[in-house]
């Protein structure tokens, strides 16, 4: 079954809600060491059965950056394609040097499952886990793995996910479509309240007078010049009438 197949197979499991296991952070859980688990076995077999294929999926971070001090789910789907049952015991995974696969940055708790996959079956697992927040935001190398036994009592360990990983710094980079979409956001609030304002508060319309203009020193003497001048024209004008008014009643008399 090719990969691609397996994680379709995955997601339509757990949507449908199939045998579903999640290994929980929680400081009551038991921590196991990997290498006293084999030698518990006399059968070990270091290395993955002919008969079981995984898929894993990471559903928060499919492009595998991960932010540094929150909690990584993993989703994995066990197949068992064989002719006898497998029992997962235990997952487990860890952060490793991108340039030496033999030095451990940090260890992840392993945690018990107990889950029985029987022949033709599938089952699907969650799983948990943490970078520290003190690490360097750079590649890493996670391993992430499951161990099972077999009806027969040996014990298998396959590979969920082999690959480099990037970690970053919470929030370090800023998401431009959600920057703009809230600018958006903002803008119509912003006109909304605008518009509504306008509709309850109409405009008053207001009387407006010409502002008072300013005469100088120079300006009044003019003003007084012209007013004399013309106080003067009326007064001549007077006498002159009153004068042709008298030689117009003597030419009569005679």
């Amino acid at each position: 079954m090719k990969l691609s197949n397996l994680k379709l197979l995955l997601c339509l499991f757990l949507a449908v809600g199939l045998t579903h296991v999640r290994a929980q952070e929680d400081d009551e859980v038991e921590i196991f060491d990997v290498d006293e688990i084999a030698e518990e076995e006399d059968d070990y077999e270091i290395g993955p059965s002919q008969d079981v294929e995984t898929a894993v999926l990471f559903p928060d971070y499919p492009d595998k950056r991960f932010e540094l001090g929150e909690i990584i789910k993993v989703l994995f789907m066990v197949n068992n394609k064989g002719d006898m049952g497998f029992n997962v015991t235990h997952v487990f995974a860890s952060l490793r040097s991108p340039y030496d696969y033999n030095y451990h940055i940090q260890n992840f708790s392993i945690m018990p499952v107990g889950t029985l996959v029987l022949p033709g079956r599938q089952a699907s697992f969650e799983y948990l886990f943490k970078p520290d927040v003190s690490l360097e935001p750079t590649d890493f190398w996670l391993t992430a793995e499951v161990i099972y036994n077999s009806s027969e009592d040996r014990m298998y360990k396959s590979a969920i996910f082999n690959g480099t990983v990037e970690l970053v710094e919470k929030n370090a980079e800023v998401d431009v479509t959600k920057v703009f979409k809230y600018l958006i956001g903002l803008a119509v609030v912003g006109f909304s309240i605008h518009y509504f304002y306008n509709m309850n508060n109409p405009k008053k319309s207001f009387a407006y007078t010409s502002a008072p203009t300013t005469t100088t020193y120079e300006d009044e003497v003019f003003s007084l010049k012209q007013q004399t001048k013309s106080e003067d024209g009326r007064a001549i004008n007077r006498a002159v009438r009153r004068k042709t008014s008298k030689n117009k009643k003597k030419s009569k008399k005679k």
